[in-house]
């Protein structure tokens, strides 16, 4: 009899089938991401963080069909619609929230490239960028990043803005400077970015109304394997956020997932839990049928721009076959 267990969906952008003011943002369209939820629910046993939760413990689901948990990294303002149309289909998601968008009113990190990226180009980004080395007296040389408009490829540039401030600037640097090109173009000509791009208080009330969960996606959103942090900063960005949630809204804060959460960037369970034991379960990417055993190395699916119902049908059922092998 073929073990059951469950798959897990790490959703993103929900952008706008239509007129979206950051067109350049990649994402799942509104419609699609409505065809993805009815085709799971008639392929998968849609589940909750609490079934999840109460399957770690048991390693029993009732029946023979695989489940589905759906979750939503990075507390985007589209998660907001996203939530309200899993409500429409009875379902429980579950959303890992970077706490500085609450505690300081800032955007997680990634956030701040997506966005600058889309409104001005990348151009734009790299000329605030090199203003930022220099404003915090860093080698241009050591650290530019040049690009050609029209020679070189945009979504490999893209890759390498990306994995300069997750691996190469280092964690407290990335910060400074990112932070330094969001108020110095995004938060002077939008002072109303911060809510355009992550959710508020009131939306993850409304969330936590609907039936949903929440939990820690690191308070700036940081890659926690591939960054050397000390103990005060392992705390600052892991077990404060969940102090941070449970006080805001008096709830236990159960799960994390981990920025980028690819098997660089996430610990293995033991290390985590010589780290910490705050949490009961914590989230990869790492694309498996999760059977109950790693609770803190739970694995994921994530959604792309170009999946439809089709190909995320058919890279799901090679998920599943692929763990009977």
């Amino acid at each position: 009899m073929e073990q059951i267990g469950f798959l897990s969906l790490c959703y993103h952008y929900i952008r706008p089938d239509n007129n979206d003011p950051f067109s350049r943002i990649m994402g799942t369209k509104i419609t699609e991401f409505k065809n993805q939820i009815k085709m799971l629910e008639e392929k998968f046993e849609m589940i909750s963080l609490d079934d999840v939760l109460e399957f770690t413990n048991t390693k029993i689901f009732k029946n023979n069909k695989h489940k589905m948990l759906i979750t939503f990294d990075d507390g985007l303002s589209d998660h907001y619609n996203a939530a309200k149309i899993l409500n429409q289909f009875d379902i429980q998601a579950t959303f890992f929230i970077p706490t500085c968008i609450m505690k300081e009113k800032l955007p997680a990190n990634p956030m701040i490239i997506h966005y600058v990226i889309a409104k001005y180009g990348i151009e734009r980004f790299l000329d605030e960028y090199r203003n930022a080395l220099k404003k915090h007296r860093l080698e241009i040389e050591k650290y530019d990043i040049t690009y050609v408009s029209g020679d070189d490829d945009v979504w490999k540039k893209i890759a390498e803005i990306k994995n300069n401030f997750k691996y190469r600037l280092g964690y407290k640097i990335s910060r400074a400077i990112l932070l330094y090109i969001y108020q110095n173009s995004l938060l002077i000509d939008s002072p109303e970015i911060l809510e355009i791009i992550h959710l508020n208080r009131k939306q993850i009330r409304e969330m936590l109304e609907m039936g949903h969960s929440i939990g820690v996606h690191t308070h700036t959103h940081i890659s926690v394997a591939a960054t050397s942090l000390s103990d005060s900063d392992f705390f600052n960005e892991i077990v404060f956020p969940k102090k941070y949630l449970e006080n805001e809204f008096n709830i236990p804060i159960k799960s994390f997932s981990y920025p980028f959460g690819e098997r660089k960037d996430y610990l293995s369970s033991m290390r985590l839990l010589n780290k910490t034991k705050e949490y009961d379960l914590a989230f990869t990417v790492e694309e498996i049928v999760n059977f109950g055993s790693t609770p803190l190395e739970i694995g994921r699916y994530q959604p792309m721009s170009q999946d439809n119902v089709r190909t995320l049908e058919n890279n799901l059922s090679n998920i599943i076959k692929k763990s009977i092998m």
